[in-house]
């Protein structure tokens, strides 16, 4: 049946198809060349380190008409899960007014993570602290529970903890309590560029034998790169205890100004 085709219809044929394909082609072409640029251009994606950590350091002072000194220090020392992780937080605050100490405020939390995927991890935690001006002279909180990832940036980021506590506190008045708890958290960052973050986090324990004993923790902050590893970090701290020790206020707050150095 071929051969009986004339030699000028298979051409004619031919050439058709060759009009027909060659756009095509050329825009199959086009496309796999400027793909190929884009990957070329593309710099590689830096995972981020495994260790990461940070200490920053603040200190206001006066003299003359008043003589008051703040000194605050906070260190944070972090290993992201692949698949555990770890965390350790310190932090110190003491404050005098005519050589007379009116705040002094010391604790520390280390915690240990389990991923279980790309949003879903498990963790533990114990944290100890000391606060004479709210009140107690120990205050332990050991905590077991989830965090849950529902943004994971790079502009934005926010997780949650949901977590079962036991709290034990030496109060400087009153009867000692050690308690059955909950946490429930919230932790949000907005990156608009490298270097810069405003971020928000809150912290509610409920008290599961006494429900009007909960408290909250809340500190809003902002920070900026200033040079190299440098950078400015202005926050500002509520501390809020439904039912405090009687005799002292249910709320405190901080503003710090710290310079933080990153590692």
């Amino acid at each position: 049946m071929i051969e009986n085709i004339p030699l000028s219809l298979m051409c004619t044929t031919r050439r058709r198809i060759h009009h027909t394909l060659a756009p095509v082609m050329m825009v199959a072409i086009f496309v796999t060349g400027i793909a190929a640029g884009a990957m070329a251009d593309e710099p590689p994606v830096t995972p981020p380190p495994t260790w990461s950590g940070s200490a920053g350091l603040s200190y206001l002072a006066t003299t003359g008409n008043s003589d008051t000194s703040t000194l605050g220090f906070d260190f944070d020392l972090k290993k992201i899960p692949h698949p555990w992780g770890f965390q350790l937080k310190t932090n110190y605050l003491k404050s005098s007014d005519s050589g007379d100490t009116t705040a002094e405020r010391y604790g520390a939390e280390i915690r240990g993570d389990r991923k279980l995927g790309e949003r879903w991890s498990l963790f533990v935690s114990g944290s100890a602290g000391r606060d004479r001006f709210a009140g107690f002279d120990f205050r332990g909180v050991l905590a077991g529970g989830a965090n849950y990832k529902m943004l994971l940036g790079p502009s934005f980021l926010l997780d949650f903890d949901m977590a079962l506590t036991w709290t034990k506190e030496n109060r400087t008045a009153e009867e000692d309590l050690d308690y059955a708890g909950g946490l429930a958290s919230l932790d949000f960052a907005w990156v608009p560029r490298k270097g810069t973050s405003l971020s928000q986090k809150l912290q509610c324990f409920p008290n599961f034998d006494d429900t009007s004993n909960w408290r909250i923790f809340s500190e809003t902050a902002f920070q900026s790169a200033i040079a190299g590893p440098f950078s400015l970090k202005l926050s500002y701290e509520v501390r809020f205890q439904n039912k405090p020790v009687p005799g002292f206020k249910k709320t405190d707050t901080t503003a710090k100004a710290a310079l933080v150095v990153s590692f």
